[in-house]
C-alpha cells in the first residue's frame, strides 16, 4: 500500500464531487442542486460533461456559478470519463477523497458525512458506498449493501434489490461497491490507475474497480448511513441494442476472466453460458431483436480474438 493519510487530512478532509453527464441537462441540474443543498463537510464540484448537445454546461454554468464544469468534445465513455474529470479534479484542488455519483440522484443531507465517516481512524478503508433507494418508490431500495455477482448465469444484482427499506440493511459491512455513490480515497484511486478503461463505454469498470481495490489490501465498505434516491434507468430485462450487447458480452467475459475462480469460469461455460444463449435467443428473437443476438456473439468473438492476440 501507499502512505496512509496523515492525521490532519482525517480531520480535514478535501473532497472532489465528480459527476458525470451526456445529453442529460435537467438531470444534472437536480444533481447539483440536491448536493449543493448538503451543508457539510465542505467539498468541491466538478461536472464532467461528455460532449452533451443539449446546452448542460450553459444551464449548469448559469444556475450554479460556484461549481466547476468541464465541457469534453467527444463521449469518453464512464470509466475514461470518470478518469479525467478525476484527473482535473486533482489538478485544481489535491484533494483527498473523490466522491463519484451519477447524474440520476437526489440526495439526502448526511449523504457527504456519511459516505467519509468510515475513513476517519481507520486507513485500511478505501472506498465506501451509499445506501440507494428508488426515487420513484422512496421506501423502496435499490441498492443495500453494493454488488453480488453470479458468476454461473453472469449477472450482478444489488443487495436487498427492490426490497422494502425496514433497517435491515443498515449496518456498516464490507461490499463490492457501485460507482454510481461511493467515495474513495485520492491515493487508492491513483495507485490503482482509475476505472480501468477497458470498460469504456460502460460497465462493469465500478465491480472491477472495487474488486481491485479489496486485491490491494483496503477494505470497501457499505455507509448505510449515506442515502440517495436512485432514479434507474437501465436496460436490464427490456432487451437489447446490438450495441449494448456487444458491449455486455465482451466486457462480461472480461470481468470473468480477471475475477472468477477456475470452478466458476467451468460452471459458467457449462451451464451459464448454454442457459443464457438459449434464453436470450428466445426472448429477442419473440421481439424479432436480431441485432441484440448478433451483437452477443460479436462481443465473444471481440473477447476471445483479443484475449488470443494480446494472451491476457
Amino acid at each position: 500500500m501507499e502512505k496512509d493519510l496523515n492525521d490532519s487530512q482525517h480531520e480535514r478532509p478535501s473532497i472532489a464531487v465528480i459527476i458525470l453527464t451526456y445529453n442529460q441537462r435537467q438531470k444534472a441540474l437536480a444533481v447539483v442542486e440536491s448536493l449543493l443543498a448538503i451543508p457539510e463537510p465542505p467539498f468541491q464540484v466538478l461536472v464532467w460533461d461528455n460532449g452533451s448537445q443539449d446546452d448542460t454546461v450553459a444551464a449548469l454554468q448559469h444556475a450554479f456559478p460556484g461549481i466547476t464544469v468541464h465541457q469534453h468534445d467527444q463521449n469518453l465513455g464512464v470509466a475514461s470519463g470518470r478518469n479525467a474529470a478525476a484527473a482535473l479534479a486533482a489538478q485544481l484542488w489535491q484533494p483527498t477523497h473523490f466522491l463519484f455519483l451519477d447524474n440520476d440522484m437526489r440526495l439526502e443531507t448526511q449523504f457527504v458525512s456519511g459516505l467519509y465517516a468510515p475513513f476517519v481512524g481507520d486507513t485500511a478503508v478505501g472506498q465506501t458506498q451509499a445506501k440507494l433507494r428508488f426515487m420513484h418508490d422512496p421506501q423502496r431500495l435499490n441498492d443495500g449493501g453494493g454488488n453480488t455477482i453470479n458468476f454461473t448465469l453472469g449477472q450482478f444484482m444489488p443487495v436487498g434489490f427492490n426490497e422494502i427499506d425496514h433497517g435491515q440493511y443498515d449496518t456498516v459491512k464490507p461490499c463490492i461497491c457501485c460507482g454510481g455513490a461511493m467515495m474513495v480515497r485520492r491515493d487508492v484511486f491513483e495507485q490503482l490507475g482509475g476505472f480501468d478503461t477497458i470498460f469504456d463505454p460502460f460497465g462493469p469498470e465500478d465491480a472491477d474497480f472495487s474488486l481491485r481495490l479489496q486485491k490491494a489490501g483496503y477494505r470497501a465498505l457499505y455507509a448505510p448511513q449515506a442515502v440517495a434516491y436512485h432514479e434507474v434507468s437501465h436496460t436490464y430485462g427490456k432487451g437489447y441494442s446490438e450495441n449494448y450487447a456487444r458491449h455486455k458480452s465482451r466486457h462480461w467475459f472480461t470481468f470473468m476472466r480477471r475475477h472468477a475462480s477456475p470452478g466458476q469460469k467451468l460452471v459458467f461455460f457449462l451451464i451459464g453460458a448454454p442457459y443464457l444463449a438459449l434464453h436470450i435467443l428466445i426472448r429477442e428473437g419473440k421481439k424479432g431483436n436480431l441485432g441484440a443476438i448478433r451483437g452477443l456473439a460479436r462481443g465473444s468473438v471481440d473477447f476471445f480474438r483479443t484475449a488470443i492476440l494480446t494472451k491476457k
